[in-house]
């Protein structure tokens, strides 16, 4: 098949070219088109890159200009299958008749917070957005199978859509492979660019953390040599604090401490993903982490890491990706 996934961003991105990449092991051809321009792709899925440049959110409910242009180039592309992996995308689809995956890795309508750190200008830009994004969803659920990151939105997508599938945030293979476990591990590290951020995301929240615990931050550097020292640590942190939205969340960061030895400690609105595994550790609040660190278990890096290879690897996903692929061409 030739298959076409769209973004209103661009490339890299890691979960939709691991879903690419997936997808071109079993012979379909890969083609990608973004809303922002590609920097660069991480492992050659797609033999073709297109960019339509995307508007802002107002424009995109308002304006059809951009809609048209967006589907004169999916035309012109002659896709067999989109694979949509937002939600503007997937909405403008909604009033053609290719055949469409939608990927909801964002659940939008859940994330109605997402202005509210905003300045009260870009806040009031935002509500026409908000205010449209239950429809647009709704509709896209009753239209199309649905691949997103955890069990609780696909139980909750399942109530409206007819076929969903779960792929968690897992590393690939390929990632992790050739790891090597250091005889001495030590220090506490977070992964992710939020402390360079004006003010924290209200679903990431970390205030007073660093008043509490000293630990070293991974950010903006190619992912091989971040899972590489990663591997000279003992504890990974995901430390946001409570949100309701953690529920849909799927930190990556978890899946790629644990593959690379590091025993985690999480936040306990985030902790319900890994009920039985011992190498994660909750807390309730900041004043329970000190405790925690220094009662953590003496445990082999090579111990986690080889747990990880057989729980957390993106190959686990590849039956589910290929289920869906099945449903898809099954119905047309």
């Amino acid at each position: 098949m030739r298959i076409l996934h769209t973004s209103h961003g661009g490339l890299p991105d890691s979960r939709i070219e691991k879903t690419a990449l997936s997808l071109k092991e079993e012979g379909h051809e890969l083609l990608f088109l973004g809303g922002r321009p590609t920097i660069s792709q991480a492992h050659n899925a797609f033999s073709e890159i297109y960019h339509v440049p995307i508007v802002n959110h107002i424009r995109i409910i308002y304006d059809s200009r951009f809609k048209k242009k967006w589907l004169k180039q999916i035309d012109t592309i002659k896709p067999d299958v989109v694979h949509e992996n937002n939600l503007i995308p997937a909405a403008m689809m909604l009033e053609t008749d290719y055949p469409v995956i939608y990927d909801d890795h964002e659940y939008w309508s859940k994330q109605d917070f997402r202005f509210d750190t905003r300045s009260f200008i870009r806040r009031m830009a935002g509500k026409p957005f908000l205010r449209i994004t239950p429809k647009w969803e709704r509709k896209i659920l009753q239209s199309y199978p649905v691949l997103t990151v955890n069990e609780n939105i696909a139980n909750e997508h399942r109530e409206t859509a007819t076929y969903v599938e779960v792929t968690n945030n897992f590393p690939l293979r390929a990632e992790v492979k050739g790891m090597v476990n250091p005889e001495r591990r030590k220090g506490v590290v977070y992964v992710g660019s939020d402390f360079n951020n004006v003010k924290f995301s209200l679903h990431r929240d970390m205030t007073g953390l660093k008043d509490i615990l000293d630990f070293d931050i991974l950010t903006g550097i190619p992912h091989g040599e971040m899972m590489n020292t990663l591997t000279q640590y003992r504890v990974g942190l995901t430390p946001w604090l409570p949100h309701s939205f953690h529920k849909y969340c799927d930190p990556n960061k978890n899946y790629e401490y644990l593959n690379a030895g590091l025993q985690v400690l999480v936040t306990s609105t985030l902790s319900s993903f890994f009920k039985d595994n011992p190498y994660v550790h909750q807390f309730q609040s900041y004043s329970d982490i000190p405790d925690i660190l220094n009662n953590l278990p003496e445990v082999s890096g090579q111990k986690i890491m080889e747990h990880a290879r057989h729980h957390y690897v993106w190959e686990m996903n590849k039956s589910k990706i290929s289920s869906i692929y099945k449903h898809v061409s099954s119905s047309n």
